[in-house]
């Protein structure tokens, strides 16, 4: 008789072979005894992703995708095709280490309201990344975007966008925590569905563990295992300007966050985010116009090219 899946470990791989095979063989190292699948979907690679996976993790799972259709749009099938107790999100940059698993799962066992569980996150050099944060909204987003946050962390007003006047030292119910490890419940999904794929990328975890809060789980994060991730080392922005990849992230994001608002809070909510990130870049055009340095030309670019985003994207219809 067949023994019964654990986990099931879905991994999104878009032109990250390198990454994907490590992030692979740390889970195939690094698994212990627990009962699992590997599903990896290929978001329509180009540089050998796909082939490797065939030739040096046979056991894995391959759905090949003919296009890139982002991170709910490629966890989705995997989503399906899962056969687990659980439900492993798991980035291709991201990598396990010994007892990961083996943790998590044993204290979503012991906490059958957790729905939602994520671990530590740290950077190459052990450094913590923001690993679970408070739910967003224009409070948060003006101690965010004004700097607050980042100038007072230990205050539990300002640092509670990323609970960083929190030690992070004990397991604790959560906002949200970060799609790069995200744990779910079978039941979890079976309540609330998958991935809304109306999101490309950016805020789909954030609406997937409001749902689950509004269904009555609790959204966890868990310190005592840690996954080392790559993603928190790159940068939107090059020095002094907003790169075209930068801008193209930056449009991105602000359609999802749109979306996120007038999906989940209605359209007053939206207004209120966005008002607020729309007038801070407003000021700075205004502060760099009344005293201008040598960067003003394109700070002002900067932020009016913010504007614009924000401006076209509130002019679209919402699809549900």
């Amino acid at each position: 008789m067949a023994q019964k899946t654990d986990l099931s470990i879905i991994v999104v791989s878009f032109n990250t072979c390198e990454l994907t095979r490590k992030c692979l063989a740390c889970v195939r190292d690094h698994g212990g005894e627990v009962r699992r699948e590997i599903i990896v979907v290929d978001n329509a690679s180009t540089d050998g992703s796909p082939e490797m996976i065939e030739a040096e993790f046979p056991e894995v799972t391959l759905i090949r995708l003919p296009v890139n259709v982002g991170f709910a749009g490629g966890n989705n099938p995997g989503m399906k095709r899962a056969s687990g107790r659980y439900i492993l999100l798991l980035n291709s940059d991201a990598f396990i280490e010994d007892g990961v698993l083996e943790k998590t799962m044993a204290y979503m066992d012991a906490n059958p309201r957790t729905g939602i569980l994520g671990c530590r996150l740290t950077n190459p050099d052990g450094t913590l990344q923001p690993s679970a944060r408070s739910l967003p909204g224009p409070i948060n987003k003006f101690f965010h975007i004004s700097g607050l946050a980042a100038r007072f962390p230990a205050s539990r007003i300002f640092g509670k966008v990323d609970y960083t006047w929190w030690d992070h030292s004990t397991p604790r119910k959560v906002g949200w925590v970060v799609g790069a490890f995200f744990l779910i419940r079978r039941r979890t999904m079976e309540t609330i569905g998958f991935l809304d794929d109306g999101y490309f990328l950016y805020f789909e975890e954030i609406d997937y563990c409001l749902a689950a809060q509004r269904a009555y789980w609790d959204v966890v994060f868990y310190p005592h295992a840690s996954v080392v991730h790559i993603g928190g080392q790159s940068t939107l922005k090059t020095p002094g300007r907003i790169s075209t990849h930068g801008r193209q992230s930056l449009a991105i994001r602000i359609a999802s966050e749109c979306r996120y608002y007038q999906k989940c809070y209605g359209r007053m909510r939206l207004l209120a985010a966005m008002a607020v990130e729309y007038l801070w870049n407003g000021l700075i055009r205004l502060k760099h116009t009344l005293s201008p340095t040598r960067e003003s030309p394109q700070k002002k670019a900067d932020a009016a090219a913010i504007m614009e985003l924000i401006l076209n994207q509130l002019r679209r219809p919402f699809k549900p």
